[in-house]
């Protein structure tokens, strides 16, 4: 089963804060894990444009030290099946201590019960929404609806359930308070609405006001227009939203076409801006999409990576699978008058180790941003192709002229489509690389953890995370794609 990147790969990464006081249920304790659960994915931030609201590095228990999440939408709970967890492995100045670790499903919480399907921890995002200085969790169950879980003095703990989904976090009027971004489901349609609630939220899940945002495409053709990620593009600090357009072919899932941002602005009114181009001018567009500041100009910058054509096609893009970043700018997209045409790196591009095979439409699959040589510059992971059927992830280094080859580094030997996730765990400056593997043998089913210096990643002895460690085990026919 193919899980969803986003804003959450299951290593999430967005720090912040929390708010005192309860909320309805409570978390799950350390102890208490699904009955029959093989499956977990690796969180990626939805954006690493940090603010003080919406960081890299999520803080549950306010300790100082950035906590693990990992989330699996496909596991069996309580005999349920796919109806999803999350954990969180809570930080320690060593990086993640196992010994610290709590699992959350939607029982725990005590907001109606797990169902087969359901899928919690779709859409993991986390930020402080209450501002009390601990992060929250923010994920998603069924079609619409998102648990906002409460950061606590020792776990997470207390929850609130909001209609939405795809939630995404920003500061959209630069209040310093995180707002929540959410559509009004996962089915799509041509309405193109989204709901932005401004912070701070009380802990009853009240925002301090709520404003609908409208995303429909100038072209009907245009049948889904979702936010995909959040950043600064424009420098002005507020976030933007950075919105993909799809069309839908016959019975297949929404294809991107289109990537468009919504400017964020003082008084909450987002107004549509720049519809972003590739290096030939045309519609920048992707599978995945995530911001960044590459080249630590002040702007956010939009990564993309166009795998194939769309879910369960597995065509090659005209021109090939790529990455590609828009370097963003005072009007939302650079010009290239500013020596910063958007980058284009792809399989046939010289210089890049692990030998990507580009006959094969995924590259540029399930891209993770982070700094992990602790030099000021975005770096930015991928996975892609090898020849010999494997998955590698690249890790391209950022730099004052944008992302480059320069100085890449690779890691071989990785299951089929890997999840990937960029963050600092141990505090000293420079992000650690996750690596959540699909379809391993059950010896080799775990998160690996690659360790990061000044001198960038280090494949030598990483820690490995596995479901055991969790106190989960697996259910007959549970999938075998823990941290994917």
């Amino acid at each position: 089963m193919r899980k969803r990147l986003l804003a959450v790969l299951a290593l999430t990464a967005a720090a912040a804060c929390g708010a005192p006081g309860g909320g309805p249920g409570s978390a799950a304790p350390p102890s208490e894990s699904p009955t029959g659960t093989a499956t977990t994915a690796v969180t990626a931030p939805p954006s690493a444009t940090a603010t003080a609201t919406t960081g890299l590095h999520p803080d549950f228990d306010g300790d100082g030290h950035a906590d693990l999440v990992l989330t699996d939408t496909s596991a069996t709970v309580n005999g349920k099946y796919a109806a999803g967890y999350v954990a969180v492995v809570y930080g320690s100045a060593a990086g993640p201590d196992v010994r610290r670790h709590q699992v959350i499903t939607q029982d725990s919480l005590g907001l109606g019960k797990a169902g087969t399907g359901g899928g919690f921890g779709r859409d993991t995002v986390t930020a402080d929404l209450d501002g009390d200085g601990r992060s929250d969790l923010i994920t998603q169950a069924g079609g619409s609806t998102v648990f906002v879980v409460w950061g606590g003095t020792k776990e997470l703990s207390g929850a609130v359930e909001l209609t939405g989904a795809a939630p995404l976090v920003g500061d959209f009027d630069g209040d310093g308070h995180a707002d929540l971004v959410t559509t009004g489901g996962t089915t799509g349609g041509t309405d193109g609405q989204a709901t932005i609630r401004f912070g701070p939220f009380t802990r009853a899940g009240k925002p301090a006001r709520t404003t609908t945002l409208d995303l429909t495409p100038d072209n009907p053709s245009y049948y889904t227009a979702r936010p995909t990620a959040i950043g600064d593009v424009n420098g002005d600090g507020k976030d933007d939203v950075v919105v993909t357009w799809s069309h839908v072919f016959a019975d297949e899932a929404p294809t991107p076409r289109a990537t468009v941002v919504y400017l964020g602005a003082a008084d909450g009114v987002l107004k549509k801006g720049p519809r972003l181009k590739d290096a030939n001018g045309k519609d920048l567009y992707g599978a995945s999409t995530l911001t960044s500041d590459v080249n630590h100009d002040g702007y956010a910058d939009v990564i993309v990576g166009l795998t194939c054509e769309s879910i369960g096609d597995e065509t090659t893009p005209e021109g090939g699978s790529r990455l590609m970043v828009a370097y963003g700018g005072q009007s939302g997209q650079s010009g290239q008058s500013a020596g910063l045409k958007p980058t284009v790196i792809s399989a046939k591009t010289p210089g890049l180790p692990g030998a990507p095979d580009p006959s094969r439409c995924d590259f540029g699959y399930a891209p993770a941003t982070g700094d992990v040589n602790g030099d000021g510059y975005t770096d930015v992971a991928l996975a892609v192709p090898a020849k010999d059927g494997t998955m590698v992830a690249l890790v391209l280094r950022g730099g004052p002229k944008g992302l480059t080859v320069e100085n890449a580094m690779s890691v071989p030997g990785l299951s089929t489509r890997p999840t990937l996730a960029i963050q600092d765990l141990n505090g000293d400056g420079a992000a650690e690389l996750a690596i959540g593997t699909s379809y391993a043998s059950a010896a080799d089913d775990a998160v690996r953890v690659l360790r990061s210096g000044p001198a960038g990643l280090s494949t030598a002895a990483p820690t490995r995370i596995g479901p055991a460690d969790l106190g989960l085990k697996p259910a007959p026919g549970d999938s075998l794609d823990f941290g994917h």
